[in-house]
C-alpha cells in the first residue's frame, strides 16, 4: 500500500508549484528526500524537502499546500552545507535517496571511512535510547534508523544501496532482519501486527550482532 493521497503525477505537479513559489536568485536547488523519494511513503509519512541557496533568505518561504501531507522544510547555505555534511545518516541517505526538482544538488558521497564512522555513531545512538530507562521508546524511530544500517550495510558489500522496502527485504538472510523490515512495514502503513516487546526483542538482537 502506497500514500494514496500522493501519486507520481502529483508528486510531479507538486514540484512544479515549489519551482514556482520558492525560485528566487540566489535559490540553487531543490531537493526531495526520505520515502517519498524512494516510492514507499505510507500515510503518515511527511514530505522531506530541502532547498539550497548561495545565500539564505532572510524571510523563509511560505510552502504551497499538498493536502493530508506533512511538509519537512530545510533550509540550507550552499557554504553551510559543505562545512557540516559528513558521513552521519542525514547527509549519505539523500545520496541514494533524492528526487532533484530544480536546480543543482550539493549531495556528493563521501569516503567509505566516514560512512563506516558515521554507522557506528548511529549503532551507538540506537543502542543508548534502547537502553533509556524512560518510556516510551520510539521503536518506529529506531526501525527507521535500522533500515538505514541494513541499507549502508549492503552497499558495503556490493556497492548497491536497496532502495526500497521490498528490495531490502529480499536480501536479507537473517530471519532476524527480515523480522525488523517487516516491523518498519508494518509501522509506516498502520498495519501493526507484531507487539512492543517482540520489536523490542528483535531491535536488542540486531543490536548485540553489531556491537558485541
Amino acid at each position: 500500500m502506497r500514500n494514496p493521497l500522493l501519486t507520481p503525477i502529483m508528486i510531479e505537479k507538486y514540484a512544479k508549484r515549489l519551482v514556482v513559489r520558492l525560485k528566487q536568485p540566489s535559490l540553487s536547488g531543490i531537493v526531495l528526500t526520505g520515502s517519498f523519494a524512494r516510492g514507499e511513503a505510507g500515510p503518515y509519512s511527511d514530505l522531506d524537502i530541502w532547498c539550497f541557496y548561495k545565500e539564505l533568505p532572510s524571510k523563509s518561504p511560505c510552502l504551497p499546500e499538498l493536502t493530508g501531507i506533512s511538509l519537512d522544510l530545510r533550509e540550507v547555505s550552499l557554504q553551510e552545507f559543505s562545512e557540516m555534511a559528513d558521513g552521519s545518516r542525514e547527509y549519505v541517505a539523500p545520496c541514494f535517496e533524492q528526487l532533484n526538482v530544480y536546480g543543482d544538488t550539493p549531495f556528493v558521497l563521501p569516503s567509505r571511512n566516514k560512512i563506516k564512522r558515521g554507522l557506528v555513531s548511529l549503532l551507538q545512538s540506537i543502542d543508548t535510547r534502547l537502553q533509556q530507562c524512560m518510556p516510551p521508546i520510539n521503536h518506529y524511530e529506531l526501525l527507521n534508523d535500522i533500515m538505514y544500517a541494513l541499507r549502508i550495510e549492503q552497499f558495503f558489500k556490493t556497492s548497491q544501496y536497496p532502495l526500497t522496502l521490498s528490495e531490502l527485504y529480499a536480501i536479507q538472510f537473517e530471519e532476524s532482519d527480515r523480522f525488523l523490515v517487516e516491523c518498519y512495514s508494518s509501522f509506516l502503513f498502520g498495519e501493526r501486527h507484531k507487539s512492543e516487546d517482540e520489536i523490542h526483542s528483535g531491535i536488542h538482537l540486531f543490536m548485540e550482532k553489531r556491537l558485541e
